[in-house]
């Protein structure tokens, strides 16, 4: 009798608390207020790459396997993008290929 007060008891306060999900628009990642634009296959990634703080945007790319970096100028909360660089190692583009 115990086990099934305490599974009607769940099961109202899962009726009771269960919130309908909200669902945004979709909205482009921009660049100088253009779509961030990862080739097909692009593999986004947020990470606080250069330590500030901030979550920067890596994206791996399917064309050349090059990896672009968007530094975070603006917060966390609403971050802003203006320019890439592809990441380096001595001096050459890092280069990722899918084998």
């Amino acid at each position: 009798m115990r086990i099934l007060t305490i599974i009607v008891v769940c099961a109202c306060a899962t009726l009771v608390f269960a919130q309908k999900p909200a669902f945004y628009a979709a909205e482009s990642l921009k660049a100088n207020n253009i779509p961030i634009d990862v080739t097909y296959y692009g593999s986004p990634y947020a990470y606080d790459w250069n330590s500030d703080g901030k979550k920067d945007l890596v994206c791996g790319q399917f064309s050349y396997g090059y990896v672009s970096f968007y530094p975070n100028t603006g917060t966390n909360n609403n971050p802003s993008f203006t320019t890439f660089s592809y990441l380096q190692a001595n001096g050459s583009n890092i280069s990722v290929y899918a084998s």
